[in-house]
């Protein structure tokens, strides 16, 4: 499955994954005024296929939600061949849910207060992989 091309000038695509509305809100906010545009869920039940239609650049994933684990969303998109950069979020200081995101092919874990101060690193830092975000 390969991702449609897309013009360079294009603004990123960013997909946020949480349940929490006032979340997903205050996020989308800080995302589109860095300059992205920003597909919000309220579950991961709906990522791949999102993921699927491609142009998704990037995603913050929430670990706790009420029907869906994000370490397993994520196990199971990693294993369905996407590589879109994804970033684990949660207000679960845990070390070992921390392993287990990062064994699940996370490239961030960030507590929820600590994401919008680290956001402009995260965007920088991931966004760049763009051309490569579809699956295999």
């Amino acid at each position: 499955m390969t991702r449609p091309e897309r013009p360079r000038s294009e603004r990123p695509t960013v997909s946020i994954v949480d349940d929490d509305p006032h979340i997903r809100a205050m996020v989308a906010e800080e995302l589109a005024d860095a300059g992205c545009d920003v597909r919000s869920l309220t579950n991961g039940l709906g990522l791949e296929r999102v993921l699927g239609e491609g142009g998704i650049d990037l995603v913050f994933l929430d670990v706790q939600m009420p029907d869906c684990d994000g370490i397993e969303c994520l196990r199971d998109l990693r294993a369905h061949g996407f590589t879109v950069p994804v970033v684990i979020f949660t207000s679960l200081n845990d070390p070992e849910r921390r392993r287990q995101a990062q064994e699940a092919g996370a490239d961030d874990y960030v507590l929820k207060h600590e994401l919008l101060d680290r956001l402009p690193d995260l965007l920088e830092r991931l966004l760049p992989k763009r051309s490569d975000n579809s699956a295999l």
